[in-house]
């Protein structure tokens, strides 16, 4: 089966999904604040490099254990779907579409079901314990994930907002690469 590939966040989703549901779900649960110094904390570790992806989203995402994550996520998406880029809502469709992210599969899943996704390779956690399943889905992850979810398919082209941490997603693209900023697409091949 042919298929195009796209990222989700700044590819597909204007912005950091995660950044937007982390303070959509801050204002519907005030709660959610007594959190914050141990998030604060953690985001530090990360970016200094001694937390661990996977544990830095553990953390991130551990409030949610609290709360009815598919109603949330609904919520959220009725507030947020128009910030889908355009590009995408009226991509090709006579090809299936994969949406391979660092973004949780829990967090995503509503609206690539709205807008006809076919396959979903991204981050897996159990939203009801915080805990991540695996790995990021970053890097050259995509390719082991794409590798083991997407084999049965053939890579036509790919979508994404980084050159960089994308560079080994994109080598499966036997046709084009398109590079995303803000909504607009450049062939880079």
């Amino acid at each position: 089966m042919l298929a195009d590939v796209y990222d989700f966040d700044k590819t597909i989703f204007n912005g950091e999904s995660g950044t937007y549901f982390y303070l959509f779900e801050l204002r519907r649960h005030p709660r959610f604040l007594l959190y914050f110094p141990w998030h604060l904390i953690n985001l530090i570790g990360f970016l200094v490099g001694i937390v661990p992806t996977e544990k830095f989203k553990e953390v991130f995402y551990s409030p949610l254990k609290r709360v009815d994550v598919e109603k949330e996520t609904t919520l959220f998406w009725q507030k947020y779907a128009h910030r889908i880029n355009p590009y995408f809502v009226n991509r090709d469709r006579s090809v299936k579409t994969i949406v391979c992210s660092a973004s949780p599969v829990f967090q995503i899943k509503p609206i690539c079901d709205k807008l006809g996704v076919d396959l979903i390779v991204a981050t897996e956690f159990d939203p009801k314990t915080g805990k991540a399943i695996g790995k990021n889905c970053k890097d050259d992850e995509k390719i082991e994930r794409m590798k083991k979810q997407a084999a049965e398919y053939t890579i036509r082209d790919v979508y994404t907002d980084n050159l960089k941490s994308d560079g080994p997603l994109l080598t499966l693209a036997t046709r084009n690469k398109y590079h995303v900023v803000k909504g607009k697409v450049t062939k880079i091949n």
